[in-house]
Order: C-alpha cells, then structure tokens, then sequence
C-alpha cells in the first residue's frame, strides 16, 4: 500500500489510470491481504479481525456499539456492509449511471440491515445517513411519529434520491423534458411527506427540513 500510494504521488496525473486505477490498486491489494489472512486464520477469527481493522467494522462500531444490538446482529449488519465496501469503497466515478448503481446497492443493502435489526435499532444505524435524516427524525420525534414513519422518511428521502440520479442518467434529455421530469419528481415526494407528516408541516419545513428537495 505505502509502494502504490507512492508511486501515486510521484506519477500525478501520469498515473494508469489516474485515482480510479490507484484505487483499484488498493483494492486489490486489500483483497491479497484478506487472502493472506484467511489462509492462516479460522473464518470466526478472520471475521473477529475484520471487525476491528475495516471501515465497515468500524463503522458498526460507532453506530451500534452503544446500542442493545445483539452480537449477531452486528455481525450481520458487518458482513452486508462490508460486502458493500468492497464493491464500492474505493471507487470515484462520479458519472450519473455509477452513481445511480451505488446508490442503489447501497438502499439494497440497508434495507437487509433493517431487516436484521428492526425499525429501532435501524434508526440508530441511520444516524449515520448525514445531517438531511437526523432532522427528519428529529422532526418526527417531536411530533410524536411511531419509529416505523420515521423509517418510512428515510425511505421516501432514498427514492427522491434515486428517483432523480434515473433522470440525469438518461443521457441527452431536452431541458425541458428533464425540467418537466424533476418538477413530477419533487410533487410526487412533497404528497409522500405529507402523508406522513401533514401539509402544514411541509409545508413550513419546506426551505429547513426538506430543503433537499430543493427550490419551491
């Protein structure tokens, strides 16, 4: 690793490939390493190891460790993300139909998190969705919503999300065909929100809360 990297900084922009191929390169060699290690570790210990030195460990840690999240559950929860950081980590292609492939791996993936966890727990997991869903949440919380329609936000956030990477991956739409597409869009998203939290709600949260969907 400390080699590529170095012949990373050395090459610049001469580098195959350029920072896709560096991070493929790590890639690869963080799968010579996780070869390496099965080879003389026992699968439990091999796990054990990874829970401690992977991101995807780590980042169960930081999200359930302080939680009533059972020792299988967060090795579940481990093993799925870690399948998604090895396919999606150390990547950075930011085209609209990569994007629009991670994004909807990534909502796969959570939804079997929540399956293996409960609305609850999963709600703890979610706090590290960013900022946008913690004042959802919040929000929810103050007006007294169940934790299901506090995931069902979540939910509705991830399908304007994805909805609209589908739109820009469309290739060479007509501005106003696209224009028209994303004002559908964001309607469509608005009548979801106020199913779960009343017109006047979105209403004044519309420029706080909700300000992900953008412009009025």
């Amino acid at each position: 690793r400390t080699k590529a990297a170095a012949d990373y900084a050395a090459a610049g922009k001469n580098f195959p490939g350029g920072l896709n191929g560096f991070l493929r390169q790590l890639a690869l060699i963080e799968r010579e390493k996780r070869a390496d290690y099965a080879a003389i570790l026992a699968p439990q210990e091999l796990e054990d190891l990874e829970m401690r030195e992977t991101m995807a460990g780590q980042t169960v840690h930081r999200l359930l460790g302080e939680t009533a999240a059972s020792d299988e559950q967060r090795r579940a929860v481990f093993r799925l993300q870690l399948a998604f950081e090895d396919r999606f980590a150390l990547t950075f292609d930011l085209k609209p139909g990569a994007l629009l492939e991670r994004e909807s791996v990534r909502r796969e993936a959570n939804e079997s998190i929540r399956t293996k966890l409960g609305d609850a727990l999963f709600l703890e997991w979610l706090r590290g969705d960013g900022a946008d869903f913690t004042a959802m949440a919040e929000l929810a919380a103050r007006q007294g919503l169940p934790v299901e329609s506090r995931v069902e936000l979540w939910r509705v956030k991830n399908d304007f999300h994805l909805a609209r990477l589908k739109i820009n991956s469309a290739g060479a739409t007509p501005t106003v065909q696209f224009r028209a597409a994303h004002a559908a869009l964001v309607q469509q998203t608005e009548l979801r929100l106020i199913g779960i939290l009343g017109a006047g709600t979105v209403q004044l949260e519309r420029t706080g809360v909700f300000a992900w969907l953008g412009k009025p």
